[in-house]
């Protein structure tokens, strides 16, 4: 049974007690996760499940807009693998469903986007370093409803668990 990633939630009701947000980032992994888009409102959430794939997660929660209410904006990229993976390598020309890996970009508000996101520029370097951590780089544009959102970042994932 898959159920929508409440980590973002999660992540904005932990930001909200203390009340003040400058700005967060986030670097997890899970094993044994499969990742979806759902149906509809495919640009704000990932459904996250049981299975058999890696999945690495960037979070970055944008500071809080002080006279701006629902202002909560949290962007996510997703790197689905193969569980037997140890490093890849894509760029923007390559076509990684064949290779059994999925990107997606999640932008998690008080907002409702119709259209899928469309990665314009995928730059993306991963290196599992130990049996709890991978070294991640990417460089990315989603483009959604017509605005371009770019996204980069650089560190290490440590690995974390999910329940369902």
């Amino acid at each position: 049974m898959k159920k929508v990633l409440f980590l973002s939630i999660l992540s904005l009701a932990l930001v909200s007690c203390n009340g003040e947000n400058d700005g967060r980032i986030g670097r997890l992994f899970y094993e044994n996760i499969a990742l979806t888009l759902p149906t509809e409102n495919s640009g704000a959430n990932v459904l996250v499940g049981n299975g058999n794939k890696t999945a690495i997660q960037f979070s970055y929660q944008h500071p809080d807009e002080e006279n701006v209410a629902d202002d909560e904006l949290i962007e996510l990229f997703w790197i689905e693998i193969p569980a037997t993976t140890t490093e890849f390598n894509i760029s923007t020309g390559d076509d990684v469903s064949t290779s059994g890996i999925e990107l997606f970009y999640v932008r998690s508000c008080f907002c409702y986007f119709e259209q899928p996101v469309t990665l314009l520029k995928k730059e993306v370097i991963g290196q599992k370093i130990s049996a709890n951590q991978w070294q991640i780089s990417f460089d990315i544009i989603a483009e959604l409803n017509g605005s371009e959102y770019p996204l980069k970042d650089s560190g290490t994932y440590v690995l974390s668990t999910f329940e369902n």
